[in-house]
């Protein structure tokens, strides 16, 4: 998909999703997905048919290590081979997933929306299931493993 066939995507993209203001999505890739803020990026002189999705899921509390490290697992386990990467933003601490989308010509902005909108939810469940575990963890639970259902997808 070339830039311009992206921007027309991107303009019935604002459409689909009821954005009152398209210029942030249309100019930074910037949208609001259920709750979660959201970036798009679309860089088509390296792979015209990847599109990333990043979503601000929560923030890293300060005490973090088992947070950390239970993230991490959740990369391992439940990453898909690199389609859902959870990364850290380096200014604010904020987690970040980032999950590829393929762009093929015939995608349509309502179905873009559509796996938009079950990305986001499922980054949130998952992002939850973290966040469970290590609460569970600092019960007295033993350890976070690859067999917990919090980290499978």
């Amino acid at each position: 998909m070339n830039s311009e066939q992206y921007r027309l995507l991107l303009e019935d993209l604002a459409r689909v999703s009821a954005m009152g203001d398209s210029v942030s999505l249309l100019e930074h890739g910037r949208l609001k997905v259920g709750e979660l803020e959201a970036v798009l990026e679309h860089e088509p002189t390296y792979d015209d048919k990847l599109l990333q999705l990043r979503m601000r899921i929560g923030s890293l509390p300060r005490d973090s290590a088992e947070l950390t490290r239970a993230i991490l697992e959740a990369n391992y386990v439940g990453g898909y081979g690199g389609e859902c990467v959870f990364s850290l933003f380096p200014a604010t601490d904020d987690v970040v997933v980032t999950m590829r989308l393929r762009l093929e010509q015939s995608l349509t902005a309502q179905e873009l929306w559509q796996s938009m909108s079950d990305l986001a939810r499922h980054a949130s469940q998952m992002w939850q299931g973290i966040t469970a575990a290590v609460h569970s963890l600092d019960a007295g639970t033993p350890s976070l493993s690859g067999n917990s259902p919090v980290l499978r997808a």
